[in-house]
């Protein structure tokens, strides 16, 4: 009977913690708009190969899924409603292919310490995250040549409270963490056409 109180209690308090949070971001790329038409004399293929990792003190950690297919549809929409450069599943049909890299870094403490005192307390005592948000892209032509490198990084903070249920009915706290995604990707596609790596 004790183990069940004390099994409830922990889902209980996780549940608390993962609802109950507020995200920030460093912002340097905040409010960059989607890149619409990168001058290119005809509709472009791009393939897209995206990959997202953790990182967890220095050691790789285990990705959510969730998170590594957002990333990839992500890509994909924002490069899309360029309106001239489409993204494709055929690396045959595509003209470009542009590998991404993102990486998530967070120290030992971030994610395996805070979150635990933050339990034994049922959420009174804060959890708290901070991590890196590197992002690499390589464009390359068709042979393998790499034409471009852009690099992105931002930091994002994640704060869980018991207290912040009452402010959950008025704050989403997936916003941030999808506008970061987004507004990053978008600043990456900005340079490529600012720096006419596909070829017009």
């Amino acid at each position: 009977m004790i183990k069940n109180i004390l099994k409830q209690f922990l889902i209980l308090t996780l549940t608390i913690l993962t609802v109950n949070c507020l995200n920030f971001r460093s912002g340097e790329f905040e409010g960059t708009p989607v890149t619409k038409n990168f001058g290119v004399s005809k509709k472009t293929l791009v393939k897209l190969n995206t990959d997202y990792q953790i990182l967890i003190g220095g050691e790789s950690g285990n990705a959510n899924e969730n998170i590594v297919q957002k990333w990839k549809n992500e890509a994909a929409k924002v490069l899309n409603e360029s309106g001239d450069v489409l993204s494709t599943r055929s690396e045959t049909e595509a003209n470009y292919v542009f590998d991404i890299k993102v990486t998530e870094s967070s120290s030992y403490f971030s994610v395996n310490v805070s979150i635990w005192f933050s339990i034994l307390t049922a959420g009174v005592i804060p959890q708290y995250s901070k991590s890196v948000i590197s992002l690499n892209l390589s464009v390359k032509d068709k042979s393998g040549k790499v034409l471009g490198e852009v690099k992105r990084e931002e930091k994002r903070t994640e704060f869980g409270q018991i207290l912040l249920l009452f402010v959950m009915p008025f704050y989403d706290p997936g916003t941030v963490v999808d506008a970061q995604r987004r507004e990053m990707l978008s600043s990456a596609y900005a340079e490529i056409k600012e720096k006419g790596y596909l070829k017009k």
